[in-house]
């Protein structure tokens, strides 16, 4: 175990040497054209270490993609880099980037929830049915829903790893299994909630903070932050990673990868319940197809964000900027006037654009 491990450990200070000799490669040529000494060669505190830093960043293509997008939209339509049409674009990405933070954690352990969407509906004709029909107190019915999203990820990643089944099959069969439940639900009718205007779940939910930042902003702020932190600050984050990146090696220095990804399925589910609470605020009914097609939305924005399909790397930033991008090709195509059958051209081409540059990345690195 001991020499499997040291051996790993060997591969990796070879990745970081190499990483380290391009980027210093790239520094001596600013130099050279620049004729300006950069700072700190070997200094943290200088512009070299910053540039060092910031050019090793995973993330670093993703988040020039997204100010070059969006130097584009501003230059194309004087309409886009308004402050009201950025709050909505943020509150249009806010419930896809809540998915997408337990669905970057899926993926970064190497599996995949196609049925996120469903779960999605799902569970939002169960929280307007306990709320319309059943009576029960918003909040409480709120908790109980985000439990039912935790169960059926347990289920999800229960089958998945406990019986070998790949998840791609498993949460495929659960896509239509929550999708006809959605329906049988609901008899195939939107369920309405009556609730009074000044109510404080529907102002938590869909209302706004000092009468112009919406409150879904908030909680995809609070989400991604708590995702973010736990990913790169705590054991279980670490073992994410580990499991991801080489299963083999984590199950053998101690790590239960199996119960890793039941987590990560419940996490995914449990945020599923949080986001149909944040859409029913909005439009106070749950439609029993609700979130159809969407788990391709989701999936795109942690692609494009940079976590790869093989786990083992990503990040919440980049899962943010990958929303970030789809929410402004959306915005941008309506306010250019562009045809709505264009929208979905232009996201499968930005995913399959994404997928290819992170395929090269990782030849080279080989």
């Amino acid at each position: 175990m001991e020499q499997k491990l040291s051996e790993a450990d060997l591969d990796a200070q070879r990745e970081v040497s190499q990483c380290g000799a391009n980027v210093d490669a790239i520094l001596d040529e600013l130099e050279s054209a620049s004729g300006v000494e950069l700072l700190t060669r070997a200094g943290p505190g200088g512009l070299r270490g910053f540039l060092q830093a910031l050019l090793r960043l995973r993330e670093f293509s993703v988040l020039s993609a997204t100010i070059l997008l969006f130097i584009a939209l501003s230059l194309a339509t004087p309409l886009f880099p308004q402050l009201d049409n950025i709050l909505l674009v943020a509150r249009q990405i806010s419930i896809l980037a809540i998915i997408a933070t337990g669905v970057t954690f899926l993926f970064i352990s190497g599996e995949i929830d196609l049925s996120i969407g469903s779960i999605y509906g799902f569970l939002g004709i169960v929280l307007a049915s306990l709320i319309a029909k059943y009576g029960f107190n918003p909040w409480l019915a709120l908790v109980m829903v985000i439990f039912l999203g935790a169960i059926i990820g347990l289920v999800n990643g229960t089958v998945t790893t406990r019986f070998g089944i790949p998840s791609f099959i498993v949460t495929l069969g659960m896509l239509s299994i929550l999708r006809g439940g959605a329906l049988l639900a609901s008899g195939g009718w939107p369920v309405m909630i009556k609730l009074p205007r000044e109510d404080p779940f529907l102002n938590i939910t869909s209302g706004h903070v000092a009468g112009l930042v919406p409150t879904q902003v908030f909680w995809m702020i609070g989400v991604m932050v708590i995702g973010g932190f736990v990913l790169s600050k705590t054991r279980f984050g670490s073992h994410v990673y580990a499991t991801g990146g080489n299963q083999e090696a984590a199950v053998l220095a101690g790590i239960n990868t199996k119960w890793v990804k039941t987590i990560n399925f419940m996490i995914t589910g449990a945020l599923c319940g949080v986001a149909a609470a944040l859409l029913l605020g909005q439009h106070r009914n749950a439609f029993p197809l609700t979130g159809t097609g969407y788990e391709l939305d989701i999936i795109a924005a942690v692609v494009i964000g940079g976590t790869p399909l093989f786990g083992g790397a990503g990040s919440i930033l980049g899962t943010f900027l990958g929303a970030a991008v789809l929410g402004m090709i959306t915005n941008g195509l309506v306010l250019l006037g562009a045809s709505a059958y264009f929208e979905p051209v232009a996201k499968g081409s930005i995913i399959v654009a994404a997928i290819l540059v992170d395929t090269l990345i990782r030849r080279r690195r080989v």
